[in-house]
């Protein structure tokens, strides 16, 4: 839950590289949760990806705001993250 919530934060403030926001999003990736069901391989991926979308393009670039691109958004950023890096249900990739 707070994954997406700090991702749509991200996306609302993308391309601008707002302070607040990133002290947010560090503290939150430097938190440790060593108990089960803590902090795994999908809250740091959604940590990144929320860094990204504030420093989208340099602070230059945001997202679009057609119809497409909205639903590309969507379903780029679908909150189904890993639990680990071996976990394939969520990340197909090709056998290797």
């Amino acid at each position: 839950c707070l994954d997406v919530s700090v991702l749509a934060l991200s996306i609302i403030m993308a391309g601008t590289g707002n302070l607040s926001t990133l002290r947010l999003i560090r503290k939150l990736q430097r938190r440790l949760d060593p108990t089960p069901g803590g902090l795994n391989y999908g809250n740091h991926m959604a940590m990144s990806m929320a860094l990204g979308f504030l420093f989208l393009g340099g602070g230059t670039r945001t997202f679009g705001t057609s119809n497409e691109a909205i639903a590309a958004l969507l379903i780029s950023i679908y909150p189904q993250f890993p639990t680990c890096t071996s976990d394939n249900r969520c990340h197909l990739q090709a056998f290797r």
